[in-house]
């Protein structure tokens, strides 16, 4: 197996991205077959619709401001603000959603796929009512 390349990124909050959802720009910073990670910025009001993954864990990673990540699994189902300095790790087949519930602030974090190989994004509604969204 070749050697892969050292990825470094010098000031994180001056990464900008293509857009991809309501309010949201994404920025791919590494891409692999055992992992993507990108910096995503969430507007206020911005949106990562519900969805889910067949294989693939998002691990987020809160850079500055504040995303509400509402989710829905067969352990259960809840709410996580991610904000900096904090980390989720959602697990395949988990409903997720990703919101900007704040009117100033842009959202900034880091999500890794992995495996990025196989990664699929699978548009879903939630099967319960939530109050969250």
């Amino acid at each position: 197996m070749a050697q892969l390349p050292v990825t470094f990124v010098d000031d994180m909050a001056a990464v900008t991205g293509e857009a991809r959802h309501s309010g949201c720009a994404k920025a791919v910073l590494s891409e692999h077959d055992a992992e993507q990670t990108g910096l995503f910025r969430l507007s206020p009001g911005g949106i990562i619709p519900t969805h889910l993954h067949s294989r693939v864990f998002d691990l987020f990673i809160g850079i500055s401001g504040c995303a509400d990540i509402i989710y829905e699994g067969q352990q259960g189902d809840g709410l996580v603000r991610l904000k900096a300095n904090s980390f989720c790790s959602m697990p395949p087949g988990v409903r997720h959603e990703v919101r900007n519930t704040g009117t100033t602030e842009d959202a900034v974090f880091l999500v890794i796929h992995a495996p990025n190989a196989g990664y699929d994004f699978v548009p879903v509604g939630f099967r319960r009512a939530t109050s969250n969204g």
